[in-house]
């Protein structure tokens, strides 16, 4: 097929000699090597923007809560809130929360394809334009795959993108830069984003690793020294101490007004101990499953069998200890450490070896050795599964009802601004999508199970002038063995009463507060609009205005076996019985309005 490049009438030949441009598969081949890198880009935004949406997950969700309110003033190190988590990521979220409602996806779009880009930098400045372009596409496939929970916005995905940066910089000071000032320069953005990761997830020191072995092997021997010039590594190790440097004190002023370095010593790392501590004592059988399902979707994504091949067909330079092989095993020993240090095993501890394993199988893949083509092989069979799943599963989980989403939303429909509110003992997205303020500082449930064990400051919460306006009850009351007692439900009963069901889940609401509920939205089959928890209930008439409105007899129902339980009844378990409707006054759960 030819294309001419002078248009005239029908019949009309080109002048001579022109040359006639051919459009063919060769041609196309060529474009799209030649723009591999940029269609690997390209792709990573778009499979991560077909998650965009307002429905977090129970992470994301936390930490906008968090970052909402870190300024807010408080006792903790996030002010009303605590987290184990460093403020670097925190402001990452304190940033998303700026760009609006889809401002976390975005974000999380946004460091996906950099972290992208950095591989794909940092295999070129070692292997070339055709090392770059398989780690691209290798950096795609795990950066995007739902199987890893890519998606998602979190610690790990952050500081994963400021690993590959660090790596890319690092190399390209060490190895390209010819000037002094860009080596300096390379080396100290090397070293900032070094910190940077620890500062978005404290356990990712995997890029100091990688910097110290790989300047101290290929300092070792004069051989390795015409590669890795004492010159240029000197300015690139001074580079990188600053950056690293800025960042720290940058940290420690930013800790003054949130409680002091000791405040973050603890969340970051005493914390984990005390944590560690309480995880070994309960039952190993969740955190076992877990680990057996990331198993399985390590395989399923590639990552795995990409790790295996890595490791076998790279085995001889190891034990030669060249550098840059050598700084990538440590770099990745160092992350497997920090995934089994983790102990909940969730699939997103994964996203930690995306920066290795993208260098590492771009830089595999251009080697003269028959082990390339299984690289080059497995990176196709990744980019494969990810853009079959991901786009599946961003379907999939746009036809499904978010619980979390539909009890927030309701929430913030039925509350006033200044309203609070208390979500014992997970799902720290619930509170993130009311808008309403954090009343408990233990949002997650282990912080709680380690910090506050036997609920006395969520009782004495509850009991406090200050109560939360609202408590939903996501989780059983027993869980995890908490609350054998039942001094919340004791608590409960004191001063709350049970006003909705959403979602399956009793909403309460405190005595002598009254509020206008809307109807609660169906849960569960969407196109059948079945509640989780029957019909929506109005009463026409005086009485409790807000026990009138959306009164569950689910919610009366747990008032009873709490109270039968405990051996009493209380003058609201009275209450919430007699506010049952009556049965005409049931209206069908299509009726109700929906929250958007």
């Amino acid at each position: 097929m030819s294309v001419q490049p002078h248009l005239g009438r029908a019949g009309t030949s080109p002048p001579a000699g022109t040359a006639r441009p051919v459009v063919g598969p060769g041609a196309l081949q060529t474009w799209a090597l030649r723009h591999s890198v940029g269609l690997a880009l390209l792709a990573t935004a778009t499979v991560h923007l077909l998650w965009l949406s307002r429905r977090l997950g129970a992470d994301e969700g936390g930490f906008a809560m968090v970052a909402r309110t870190w300024d807010a003033g408080g006792r903790y190190l996030y002010g009303p809130q605590w987290v184990d988590r460093p403020p670097g990521l925190i402001a990452v979220f304190a940033l998303a929360d700026r760009l609006g409602p889809f401002g976390v996806r975005l974000v999380a779009t946004v460091v996906a394809t950099t972290l992208v880009a950095a591989v794909a930098w940092a295999a070129e400045a070692v292997g070339g334009r055709s090392a770059a372009r398989w780690s691209a596409w290798c950096g795609f496939a795990l950066a995007s795959s739902a199987l890893l929970a890519a998606q998602q916005l979190n610690g790990e995905l952050v500081a994963a993108g400021c690993v590959a940066v660090s790596l890319g910089a690092l190399l390209r000071s060490l190895l390209v830069s010819r000037r002094p000032l860009h080596t300096a320069t390379l080396g100290a953005l090397a070293g900032a984003s070094a910190g940077l990761a620890v500062l978005a997830k404290q356990d990712f020191v995997d890029a100091v690793a990688f910097a110290v072995v790989l300047m101290a092997a290929g300092l070792a021997t004069r051989r390795r020294r015409l590669t890795y010039r004492p010159a240029r590594a000197r300015l690139a190790a001074a580079g990188y101490v600053v950056g690293l440097g800025v960042t720290a004190v940058a940290t420690l002023l930013w800790t003054r007004r949130h409680g002091g370095p000791g405040a973050l010593l603890f969340a970051t790392v005493g914390f984990r101990a005390q944590a560690s501590a309480v995880i070994a004592r309960w039952s190993w059988a969740a955190p076992l499953h877990r680990l057996r399902t990331l198993v399985l979707l390590s395989v399923l994504s590639g990552l795995l069998m990409l790790l295996v091949q890595l490791a076998w067909s790279g085995r001889h330079r190891l034990l030669r200890v060249e550098p840059l092989p050598t700084a990538l095993a440590v770099a990745v020993l160092v992350e497997l450490a920090g995934v089994a240090a983790g102990g909940n095993y969730w699939a997103h501890y994964l996203l930690a070896l995306v920066p290795t394993v993208a260098l590492a199988a771009g830089l595999g893949a251009v080697r003269r050795t028959g082990r390339a083509a299984w690289t080059r092989g497995l990176v196709v069979v990744a980019v494969v599964a990810t853009a079959v799943a991901s786009p599946a599963a961003a379907w999939h989980a746009s036809h499904v009802t978010d619980r979390a989403w539909v009890t927030g939303r309701w929430l913030a429909a039925a509350a006033q601004p200044r309203d609070s509110v208390v979500v014992p003992f997970t799902h720290a997205n619930v509170i993130g999508t009311s808008g309403l303020l954090p009343a408990y500082p233990y949002a997650w449930s282990l912080p709680l199970r380690t910090l506050d064990p036997r609920l006395r400051l969520l009782t004495r919460t509850l009991d406090s002038p200050t109560a939360p306006t609202w408590v939903v009850r996501w989780d059983a009351p027993h869980t995890w063995g908490l609350d054998p007692h039942d001094t919340v439900d004791r608590a409960l009963e004191r001063h709350y009463r049970p006003v909705a069901t959403v979602c399956g889940h009793v909403v309460w609401l405190h005595d002598g507060v009254y509020r206008r509920l809307p109807a609660a939205r169906a849960c569960g089959n969407s196109r059948r609009g079945v509640n989780q928890s029957g019909s929506s209930a109005r009463v026409a008439g005086g009485g409790d205005p807000s026990a009138g409105s959306l009164t569950s007899r689910d919610a009366s129902g747990s008032i009873a076996r709490a109270s039968a339980r405990n051996g009493i009844r209380s003058a609201s378990a009275q209450r919430s019985t007699r506010s049952q409707p009556r049965r005409g006054r049931w209206l069908p759960s299509c009726c109700s309005s929906r929250l958007r």
